[in-house]
Formats: structure tokens, sequence, C-alpha cells
């Protein structure tokens, strides 16, 4: 019985193992593709936000351009007035008030040099720089290639960051003075005056330009792209922001600066939100009713097949299942010269049983029929509904005589037990034919009929030897 419920369990079971592994993969092809919008929706919020955050460093941008253009603007003020007054001697004096309004306007400002023919020759404020008045730039290896490209170019020239020996650092603004000789004289052909200075400070001038380290949950940071090495790049901010997934926008600001402008935010870039959730929760629950749906298909295909190759009472196999596999083992025999046995079991007056008892009672007898059959056999055999109350029990491999009939003795003992329903005790007969292939037919046809043909013969037997018998009032199926 054991053996029995084991086969039929894995029997009714493959069609939904079969179904739950489609299901499961598809619940999770399901969940991979949501996985992956999920990701592309991140992704997508990322984008967006680092859009936002360039737009607010475009306006960082303006305004840092807008103060430095400023500054410069105002050198170039103090050029025009150098320019009116080259023909008289230089006195410092001359220029000095224009400079304190200078200085008072743009506080960014730390001091202003003037030098004529390259030698300094006036500084504001004097006091702290004084020290400075005389210095030929010719002679200044630092200095001068920043004034003799400002000569060169004909152009303002921006150097810096530079540590300063007053202390912090700024921004030198080199203006060359070009004065014309004669009204409307070209630039090109002006005579070399000298060189105007600005010092900017840098961090006046980052405040005026309304830039911190960190703003609005940024962090922010500026590069000089045009530095010989890593440690001279950041002109403000912390470094560490180059390590990280930053946005940038370049800047190429008055005097040939060539700088970046990058950020980070400190909370990192946002890429959760609503869109995230409502695609997860979207995903996730139709690849749960896709899977639901493989289930029930596949479920479907498999009972359908099933019904189309078992016996819908007893779930054994059908005559066409049986069929089937006694055609596979005949092409076997053909290769292995193994054949196979069949056993054709018929109930001996069955129908007397539905008459008396009903159809739901005959009914039960035959799946309990088959349920002893299928006790006696192995997990290679088949067990066969054929007819009404048919049955054919397929053993691959032949059988010697003496296995055969105790086989064959062994069916009847267990098919021919009483069987005991309602309180009612029925007395169970079996007619039981054998066939041998490829011994007794050389086609499956002609052995179903040779076996159908050898228990017909076993019934008449039977019928004969039962003539005679006492009637003690017991219904029997044979």
């Amino acid at each position: 019985m054991g053996i029995s419920l084991t086969r039929d369990l894995l029997g009714k079971t493959n069609g939904a193992v079969a179904a739950s592994i489609v299901a499961v993969a598809c619940f999770l092809v399901g969940i991979a593709v949501t996985a992956h919008v999920g990701q592309l929706v991140r992704n997508e919020l990322v984008s967006q936000h680092k859009r936002e955050v360039i737009a607010n460093l475009s306006e960082v941008h303006a305004r840092l351009e807008g103060e430095l253009s400023r500054t410069v603007a105002y050198g170039f003020g103090l050029r025009s007035v150098v320019s009116q007054d080259t023909d008289a001697p230089f006195d410092m004096a001359d220029y000095r008030e224009i400079a304190i309004d200078l200085i008072e306007e743009n506080p960014s400002i730390r001091s202003i040099g003037l030098a004529p023919n390259n030698i300094l020759r006036a500084v504001y404020p004097f006091e702290p720089n004084q020290a400075a008045i005389g210095l030929n730039y010719r002679m200044n290896t630092a200095q001068w290639p920043a004034i003799r490209k400002a000569m060169l170019t004909r152009e303002v020239v921006i150097a810096g960051p530079l540590e300063l020996v007053q202390g912090g650092r700024a921004l030198v603004i080199r203006i060359p003075v070009f004065p014309a000789s004669f009204p409307g004289q070209a630039t090109k052909d002006r005579p070399y005056w000298g060189v105007v200075t600005l010092v900017l400070d840098e961090a006046g001038l980052m405040a005026s330009a309304g830039i911190r380290e960190s703003v609005d949950g940024l962090r922010m940071a500026l590069l000089n792209k045009n530095a010989v090495n890593s440690q001279s790049a950041v002109i403000f901010g912390s470094a560490a922001i180059e390590n990280l997934d930053f946005v940038s926008l370049p800047l190429h600001l008055p005097g040939g600066l060539d700088w970046e402008l990058i950020a980070y935010p400190e909370a990192g870039w946002s890429n959760m939100g609503n869109k995230v959730w409502i695609t997860q929760l979207v995903g996730s629950f139709l690849s749960l009713v896709f899977a639901a749906m493989a289930f029930l298909l596949i479920s479907e295909v498999y009972k359908v097949r099933s019904m189309a190759l078992h016996d819908p009472l007893t779930g054994l196999a059908n005559r066409r299942l049986l069929e089937d596999r006694m055609m596979q083992l005949a092409a076997m025999c053909e290769r292995s010269g193994s054949g196979f046995e069949i056993f054709y079991v018929d109930l001996d007056a069955f129908k007397p049983i539905n008459d008396s008892y009903g159809h739901s009672v005959g009914d039960r007898l035959l799946v309990e029929v088959g349920q002893r059959l299928q006790n006696q056999v192995r997990r290679t055999d088949t067990v066969a509904r054929v007819g009404g109350d048919e049955f054919i029990v397929l053993t691959p491999g032949n059988m010697r005589r003496q296995e055969r009939k105790s086989f064959l003795t062994r069916l009847s003992d267990h098919v021919s037990r009483a069987f005991e329903y309602s309180g009612a005790r029925i007395d169970v007969k079996a007619s039981i034919g054998t066939a041998s292939y490829p011994g007794d037919a050389a086609t499956v046809e002609d052995l179903l009929r040779v076996a159908d043909g050898r228990m017909y013969a076993q019934k008449a037997k039977t019928k004969q030897n039962s003539q005679d018998a006492p009637k003690k009032g017991v219904i029997q199926a044979g």
C-alpha cells in the first residue's frame, strides 16, 4: 500500500512541481525586471538631482564670474587714468585717492600696485607693503613670467591663488598699460608703459561671490585645471570631493583662468522617492500575478495531459498510455532482446455489484482493485484500466515460467480478497490472462489479443468450476 501511495502521490504532484517551478521562475524574472526598472528609476532620480545641482552651480559660476569681471573692470579704470598721465613724471600721490576708492568699493582687493617700466613705484595701502617699493619685476623669477605674458599678449593675466608673505592666499591680476601716442593709435602699435597689479584676496572673493564649502546641503570645491600637481589643484574647498561621484561645471574666467567648480550633496545623491516605491510595488504585484497565471496554466496543461493519459476514476494509466509504453518496450526489445509481460485482469460478474449496491459501490470496488494491483508491482511496472472492470499489468523484462506463475498467483490472491464497504462484505473474483512479448506475439495488438483470449479462457474455466458451488447468500464478483 505504501509503494502505491508513493507512486500515486508522485504522479499527481509532478504537474504541481513543474507548475511551481515555472511560477517561481516567472516570479523571479518579474522581480529581476522590476529591480532593473527600479534601478533605472533610481538612476533617473540621481540624474535629475545632478541636473538640479548643476543649475545651482551655474548660479555660483555667474556670481564668481561677475565678481572677477567687476574687479578687472576696476583695474581697467585705473589703467585709463594712468594712460592719460604718461607724459608727466610719475608721482605716487597722483593715484593715492583713486586707489583708496577702489579698495573701499571692493573689499576683496588687498592691494594695488603701479609699476612703470616694470619697476614697482607705487603701492596701496602703503604701510604693510612699503618694502616692495623699487622691486624690479624683471629680476623676480616668481613674478616676471606673468608680467611678461601680459606684455606679449597685451591682455589681462591672472595668476594664483598664491600664498602671500603677509598671510593668506590671493589672486594677482596683471593689467598691462599701453597708452596711445596719438589719438586713434592701434593697440598693437602702442608702446608699453608698465603694469597695474591688483592683489585680490581669495577668501574675500569667495565670500563676495557667495561661495562656501557647504551651501544648502552641498559640499563645493574649486579646482585649477592648469595646476601642475594635485596638491595645488584645489583652489577652494575640500579635496575629498574629488574621490566622490561629484558633478562639475567648467569655469573659463577672465585672465585665462581655467577652473572647475565641483559639488557633491552632503547626504549623497537622492535615489529614493515615490516613483521608486510605486515601481517596486506595481512590479512585484504584476510578477506575483504573472507567476500565479503561469502556475494555473501549467497546472491545467498537466491536468489535461493527465486526463488524456489516465483513467479519471482510478488515476491509473489508460489504454492509450499503456499501449504507448508497450510500443516503447517493443522498440527497446529490438535493440536489447529483452521483452515484457502483460497480465490481463477482468473481474468476474461485476455487473451484479452495480445492480445490487449501486454504481458508487462499484466504483469504490474498481478503485480498490486498482490499488491492490498497484501494491504488487514495481515502480517500473504499469497498472492500467482498459475497460469497465478490466485492468492490465505491464512488467518490463521477460519472466521464467515459475516466476510468472508465482506473480500471477500473487495478483490473483490480492485481487480476490473480500471487499468490505458500508457494512457489506463482497467477495471479489477475477480472471487473469497472461502473454509474453515477443514469445507469444510479434506485435502489441496481437499480444493484447492473446492475453485477452487467455483471460476469457480462464473466466470460462472459473464459471464451470463454480456451477456446483453452494449458494450462501453472499453476493460475489466472481
